[in-house]
């Protein structure tokens, strides 16, 4: 008897954890089930529920290249199914349909998916149904910003309105950011508007709770409750281990309203922050996709591919039977991040939630209980779990290959200041350059400091940064802060390096290793005349670095302002031994 098979689909963005999950679910179902990604060799190429692999062009930096390989690649393979995973292929399949229509593609309808995408719509259509989401004002510009500075509240958080920002001619995923202050926020403005447009919202304080689900012409069929345990950063971020939960009423009417009113068709998350101790909710967002945590709801009973295949191919939905409470999910990498930074500790706890540490060590527990899973380990199909250790194993080997590095190098800076090389240098130098990566704080301070004491002396003075916009004023907070010193950075305009200016320069002073690192990646022969301005010796209180102070509090300024100035002093005494000499 002729074998009969399953439906052919291929599954996007490969690399991506919810992309294995939903390659075993199909599987199973007795699909042929192939992927694709930018990347080579993804975590779900490594799959036995995997049959072929393909590479596409970065959907990010080559958005056409990438339709039209798809165009292409689909015509000639005649898929039953394509499933896109995340936003970076989902929204240029979105914008590009017409071109794509020979294709059958898993995806909300077009004005559907822009409201959800759209964190400014999101919020608008929230009000109009009466679901509670935090107070927010859209922004697309500093005047837009400075017109409502007087009425904010801190702490306050920054959102791109789309998760998907394009500057410079390249797209990028854009992150959350909070700011505690005035500066914060207008630096922390400044850097979003360049991708565009940002939602200025209210700090709702509590737990993130995703409600998944499936629903069919805007009726919900079937929903899904996860809580956050951990999320990376642990100010909130993606989480790494979560549980499922029984569904609330509450949230789940507001999900509901939400896909009624989208006239919702397909999977998608409804992300909301919960103050157990009240009750209260606010919506935080919607994702129109597959979601991270997807690992946690197939393994709990929630099989959303499968629903999903039903409804692209039958056009209804075979529900699945209840899924299972308080199973647990972990993603191992990211995992690992988390418990990094609890103990590192420094986690502002007015935005994070930040257990206790016996409450940390209980949970080890779940290692070794039955209801906990991985989201990329399975007995059933072992590679992607053993390659997924591998790397995490390899990384971890770089890193500390990296920390003893970077101890040496530190240690090297300073026996250059200690052992009198920085000092050769200058008696030699007809010219100093200070170097930072915006040239509007730090080098531009060291250089105001330095320029008539050293030109006294015959010495010629610049700085620069790496910074692509050059001409910009300097910092004003730190304009402030060196007036109040006696220094004045009014006139100063950045400057971006040129290999030129390297060549003409006889000694370097960067402010991070970063920086040193990419001096000498331009030019190899500077090695020798580049020195780490915070490593002089009276900075033993102090780590070698001179941080950036840019975005951060006043106080961050003043430390940055009297490490330089320190420094600066110490390469005056310097250039006093070279005139007496």
């Amino acid at each position: 008897m002729e074998k009969i098979e399953g439906p052919r689909v291929l599954v996007l963005d490969a690399d991506m954890v919810p992309a294995l999950a939903i390659s075993r679910s199909l599987a199973r179902r007795g699909c042929i089930v192939e992927i694709a990604s930018h990347t080579p060799k993804s975590l779900t190429g490594y799959s036995n529920a995997v049959s072929s692999t393909y590479q596409y062009p970065n959907p990010l930096l080559h958005t056409s290249e990438f339709v039209e390989w798809l165009s292409q690649h689909g015509r000639r393979e005649n898929y039953d199914l394509i499933m896109p995973v995340t936003e970076r292929t989902l929204v240029p399949l979105s914008r590009h349909r017409e071109r794509l229509q020979h294709l059958k593609i898993a995806m909300p309808n077009a004005n559907s998916l822009e409201v959800a995408l759209d964190k400014s719509q999101t919020l608008k259509l929230a009000e109009q149904v009466g679901v509670p989401s935090p107070v927010g004002v859209s922004l697309s510009s500093m005047d837009d910003l400075a017109a409502v500075l007087s009425t904010v509240n801190y702490p306050v958080v920054l959102k791109p309105s789309r998760s998907l920002g394009s500057a410079d001619g390249e797209t990028s995923q854009l992150q959350v950011s909070y700011a505690f202050d005035e500066v914060e926020l207008q630096a922390g403005c400044a850097h979003a508007f360049r991708f565009g447009a940002v939602v200025l919202q209210e700090f709702f304080a509590g737990s993130g709770v995703g409600i998944e689900l499936i629903a069919h012409r805007g009726k919900v069929v079937y929903a899904f409750q996860h809580l956050r345990l951990h999320e990376v950063p642990l100010t909130g971020g993606g989480s790494s281990l979560r549980k499922s939960q029984a569904v609330m009423p509450e949230l789940l009417d507001a999900s509901e309203r939400l896909m009624a009113a989208l006239d919702w068709n397909g999977v998608a998350m409804v992300e909301f922050k919960l103050d157990t101790a009240s009750g209260k909710f606010s919506l935080m967002e919607i994702n129109g996709r597959f979601w991270g945590s997807l690992p946690l709801s197939v393994v709990a009973g929630a099989d959303f591919p499968s629903m999903l295949l039903d409804l692209e191919l039958n056009g209804e939905i075979e529900a699945c039977a209840e899924y299972r409470n308080d199973v647990y999910c972990r993603l191992v990498s990211r995992d690992l991040h988390w418990y990094e930074a609890f103990l590192r500790g420094g986690t502002d706890t007015r935005i994070a939630n930040i257990p206790l540490g016996w409450d940390v060590f209980k949970e080890l527990r779940l290692f070794f209980s039955l209801r906990h899973r991985y989201d990329v380990q399975s007995l059933t199909d072992p590679v992607p779990g053993l390659v997924d250790l591998g790397r995490i194993l390899r990384s971890y080997s770089r890193r500390l290959a990296s920390l003893l590095e970077e101890g040496l190098f530190y240690t090297r800076q300073r026996r250059a200041w200690r052992r009198g090389e920085v000092s050769a240098a200058i008696s030699n130098a007809d010219s100093l350059l200070f170097i930072c990566y915006g040239n509007i704080n730090r080098s531009a301070l060291a250089d105001v400091l330095i320029r008539a004491y050293a030109e006294d002396s015959g010495i010629s003075v610049s700085s620069a940064g790496f910074h692509r916009e050059a001409g910009r004023s300097a910092d004003p907070v730190m304009i402030d802060i060196a007036a109040g010193m006696g220094a004045n950075l009014n006139d100063m305009r950045s400057t971006t390096v040129s290999d030129g200016m390297l060549r003409n320069s006889d000694v370097i002073f960067v402010m991070e290793k970063s920086h040193y690192d990419r001096l000498t990646a331009m030019d190899a022969r500077l090695f020798g005349r580049v020195f780490l301005l915070g490593a002089h010796q009276s900075a033993e209180n102090f780590g070698p670095e001179i941080e950036d102070p840019y975005g951060k509090p006043e106080e961050s300024y003043l430390v940055c302002y009297e490490r330089i100035a320190e420094a600066v002093d110490t390469l005056k005494a310097l250039i006093a031994v070279r005139a007496f000499d």
